[in-house]
């Protein structure tokens, strides 16, 4: 697995320790969902204007949010990825020979206001929107009630392997 980082606001350096617990959760993640195949993801750390630029771009949401995913495979109408049946032709790094899932994009910013508002720590607000992100990227969504508990009850089951708790 390869992670490529891209922190704009010195995040991770102002937290030590931080970035080793996203990589774990990352890890946890494809371990978790079985993917038969080395990855890459890439982390960017931005900012409240930056990222609410980003979501207005791509989503259509003039508003800053807590994190994005951009998915480099489309999953089947199933809700994940088949991995039998991906056309690694357009997701395959053909340097690496690693599957590339996608981008992730989290505002410093508001993962620490949550922290604050949820009542927990930041390590576990940070670590909970890499593992939505990153089945967001392995093809899950919470669009309907049924996909968000099977989406959430994933979430939670990669935050307590790792304790990473409330």
């Amino acid at each position: 697995m390869t992670v490529y980082l891209e922190d704009e606001t010195g995040f991770f350096d102002a937290h030590p320790g931080l970035y080793e617990k996203v990589e774990s959760v990352i890890e946890r993640c494809l371990d978790q969902e079985e993917v038969p195949y080395e990855v890459e993801v890439s982390l960017s750390v931005v900012d409240l204007n930056t990222i609410h630029e980003i979501n207005k771009e791509h989503r259509a949401i003039d508003r800053p949010t807590d994190v994005l995913s951009f998915p480099q495979i489309d999953p089947e109408k199933i809700g994940y990825i088949n991995w039998d049946t991906v056309d690694f032709s357009s997701c395959v790094n053909y340097d690496t020979e690693e599957v590339m899932l996608g981008d992730i994009i989290l505002c410093d910013e508001k993962a620490k206001e949550q922290a604050v508002n949820f009542g927990h720590s930041l390590e576990r607000e940070v670590c909970f929107l890499v593992a939505h992100s990153m089945l967001h990227l392995l093809g899950y969504d919470h669009m309907t009630p049924e996909d968000e508990k099977n989406m959430f009850t994933k979430q939670e089951s990669v935050l307590q392997y790792l304790s990473i708790l409330r």
